[in-house]
């Protein structure tokens, strides 16, 4: 019989290319906290020149104060997992706003650290971005 934790032990990319379409679509929700589900309780996060926000509280919190986002992209490079961790590089863009009024672009890369928890669901634990020094050329 399995007892389920036999999941949390195997590493199948296509989920976190799941997990990455899902993040892209609660980015660009009407529910401007979508998004912060899909980090983990203790998960840190860091945007280009700003201080690390940690924990899913002060991830609700910004979300509240966000632009809200449309266009969102999120184009992994490199995968690297195994069990319950994987670790994707990857370039992301989005638009500031949402149409008819959206705004300025954004284009950054970064380094995601995803896990999968108990519930099976694949979550955000530490995302590291810098903006795309190749964007402004």
């Amino acid at each position: 019989m399995n007892s389920g934790r036999d999941d949390l032990r195997v590493f199948n990319e296509a989920e976190i290319r799941a997990a990455e379409r899902a993040l892209e679509q609660a980015l660009q929700s009407p529910d401007p906290t979508a998004w912060v589900y899909w980090y983990t309780e203790d998960a840190v996060f860091v945007a280009p020149g700003a201080p690390a926000v940690q924990g899913r509280s002060a991830l609700l919190q910004m979300a509240r104060a966000m632009t809200p986002l449309s266009s969102v992209s999120i184009q992994p490079v490199r995968t690297e997992g195994s069990g319950a961790l994987a670790t994707v590089y990857a370039h992301a863009s989005w638009v500031n706003g949402r149409p008819p009024e959206g705004g300025s672009v954004s284009k950054v890369r970064g380094i995601i650290v995803w896990r999968k928890e108990a519930d099976g669901q694949w979550r955000i634990a530490q995302e590291l971005l810098n903006a795309d020094p190749i964007a402004g050329k």
